[in-house]
């Protein structure tokens, strides 16, 4: 297991967690209290200090792999109820289609660090992809802070929300089953 794999696997770990915790983080924002906020915060939180530390020795305690492990299993068992296919709501559309900007934001910012971590190029499209996804999430942000308003959405941008949004449910199947790929990059779970 080479560290620059552990590290693609801790990226693909930490865009799930963040869109689990932006959608969650929207949830309270506009509908209910979400019991699995406070979870997932700690996921993030945790993974957010194994990355420096990982970035630093290229490698994981034993510690740091079971706490992986264990959010990993946790993730996995909240993104069996991220998608919710008999909501139809305008608020459900607009946290799927947020928190999958920001883990896609995520995620190429950690591919773009890194190739700097390891001195490695990422190639121009990947670069040229960051400014794209802070633009989107910039502007969702707002869509977001209209929709707490109660500012009623125009259907310029319901359609825009409808169309992203069924894009990422089109590929739901693929999104799960991503999540299979965390634990061997990483090098935890069951040993073959």
């Amino acid at each position: 297991m080479t560290a620059k794999i552990q590290f693609n696997g801790l990226i693909l770990l930490a865009s799930y967690i963040q869109r689990l915790y932006v959608n969650e983080q929207i949830k309270e924002r506009l509908e209910q209290k979400s019991e699995d906020f406070p979870v997932v915060k700690d996921y993030f939180d945790s993974v957010n200090a194994i990355m420096p530390m990982f970035v630093q020795t290229k490698m994981l305690t034993g510690t740091q792999g079971q706490k992986l492990e264990q959010i990993l299993a946790g993730t996995m068992d909240m993104m069996q109820h991220y998608f919710e296919p008999l909501n139809t709501s305008y608020a459900y559309k607009l946290r799927i289609v947020t928190s999958t900007l920001f883990a896609e934001k995520l995620m190429i910012q950690g591919i773009l660090h890194l190739g700097e971590v390891f001195g490695e190029d990422v190639g121009e499209d990947m670069k040229k992809r960051l400014p794209f996804y802070e633009e989107r999430t910039k502007m969702i942000n707002q869509v977001v802070a209209a929709k707490q308003a109660d500012v009623e959405p125009t259907p310029e941008v319901v359609a825009v929300i409808d169309k992203w949004y069924e894009g990422i449910a089109e590929n739901q199947q693929n999104i799960l089953q991503d999540m299979n790929k965390i634990a061997p990059m990483i090098g935890i779970g069951k040993k073959e």
